[in-house]
């Protein structure tokens, strides 16, 4: 073992950390939002669908940090770019604490811009310091930290907001969040990378016109990315509208209590961590992600049909079993295919991560205030028929049946 292997390896367990509990940190935060939805709306005098905008700002703060990638993560460098976005998202917090509708989805862009970071970086962090024979296990495994958080919004969330009120519960998560600036600074210096992958970080850069084509420029380098950028818009559509809405479905339209939507909502981001840490492992085992996605779009839009069926009559046991398959079905793929954008360009996995991502969370960013649309008129299962649709799309654009798709298998 050569002396760089050596001090490779020895940083693994700090870059995994560094990777995931600022990720899963953010996740709380970003999930928390949703189901603090019905009370935020409440709050702001909007109706309750009404926060489909507020998760579009989310959205499209996400959009322009991907957009301006290279700006902000590669010029600062992961570890630095991630405590000044923990520091963006507390932030955010704050303008949503006024009740204010306007400050909400600003501060809701904000909460996006911070969340959104952790991919790119904490992605960049790991491919320096991951053997390629686990990525698609522990890609996963970190991965995993985001339902992680999710569960706990949905379970502490809910449970604070009726306890409380949600300025209480909101502001212990801001808090959180900003805890990650002080705590980074144990972490090792090396994880932020040689100094000759960063440029000079400046702000003016953050808004250049040029940051608008630099996602599609990066995608376009490489047939693979556009198939999985294509994917993933399907994939996240789903997931997006339900993790949205689930909360306000199921308060406002199926009359349920906001403890039981926050405990579904619970169970329904724990069933995705394990979810995303087996089949992270059965990827492994054959090689490929690209099998277990093309399930997965099918499961998913299973799960989103399901969503249509339920009803308040149901006992608690099979509301929870169909939520638990939900959270196997729609929150599972995007460990999975982080490992694969990994493996497709090794040689700039931030780049990529942030252009093949930056699809994904514009999905995130259109589908929710078309969805808060839509639903006024048509109503929640409407919503969630269209999402099942994005689903299938995406296994379709990965199927062999597909131009170019033919299953890849990447070392």
């Amino acid at each position: 073992m050569t002396g760089s292997d050596a001090a490779t390896k020895s940083l693994a367990v700090p870059a995994f950390l560094v990777a995931l509990l600022p990720l899963a940190a953010l996740a709380t935060l970003q999930n928390g939002l949703p189901v603090m939805a019905p009370a935020l709306m409440q709050a702001a005098g909007a109706r309750p669908e009404a926060f489909g905008w507020v998760g579009g700002a989310m959205g499209l703060g996400a959009v322009w940090l991907y957009m301006a990638n290279a700006a902000f993560t590669t010029s600062l460098g992961p570890l630095t770019s991630t405590q000044a976005a923990a520091a963006i998202a507390a932030t955010g917090v704050a303008l949503i604490l006024t009740g204010i509708f306007a400050l909400m989805i600003v501060g809701g862009l904000l909460v996006g811009f911070g969340y959104a970071t952790m991919t790119p970086a904490g992605t960049q962090i790991m491919a320096d310091h991951t053997p390629r024979a686990r990525r698609n296990t522990l890609f996963s495994i970190r991965q995993a930290g985001v339902p992680l958080g999710g569960a706990f919004a949905g379970i502490v969330g809910s449970s604070l907001v009726v306890a409380f009120g949600w300025q209480v519960a909101l502001g212990g998560l801001g808090i959180l969040a900003l805890l990650i600036v002080p705590a980074l600074l144990a972490a090792p210096a090396a994880l932020n990378g040689p100094n000759e992958r960063r440029s000079q970080f400046r702000i003016a850069r953050l808004f250049e016109p040029r940051n608008l084509t630099a996602p599609f420029r990066s995608v376009a380098t490489s047939p693979e990315l556009v198939r999985l950028s294509a994917a993933c818009v399907g994939f996240a559509m789903v997931q997006g509208t339900v993790n949205t809405f689930l909360v306000t479905y199921a308060t406002a339209d199926l009359g349920l209590s906001l403890t039981l939507a926050g405990s579904l909502f619970a169970v329904m981001q724990s069933a995705s961590v394990a979810g995303r840490l087996g089949l992270g492992f059965v990827a492994d085992l054959l090689g490929s992600s690209r099998p277990v996605l093309r399930v997965l779009s099918v499961m998913s839009a299973a799960s989103a049909l399901l969503l249509t069926q339920i009803g308040a009559d149901w006992p608690a046991w099979q509301l929870y079993a169909a939520l638990a398959f939900t959270g196997i079905s729609i929150s599972t793929w995007n460990g999975l295919y982080l490992a694969d954008v990994a493996s497709i360009a090794p040689d700039r996995v931030s780049d990529a991560t942030a252009s093949t991502t930056f699809f994904v969370f514009a999905t995130y960013m259109v589908t929710p205030p078309i969805m808060a649309v839509i639903i006024p008129f048509a109503g929640y299962r409407a919503a969630f028929v269209i999402a099942a649709v994005g689903a299938l799309s995406a296994g379709l654009v990965l199927s062999r049946l597909w131009p170019g798709g033919k299953s890849a298998r990447h070392s």
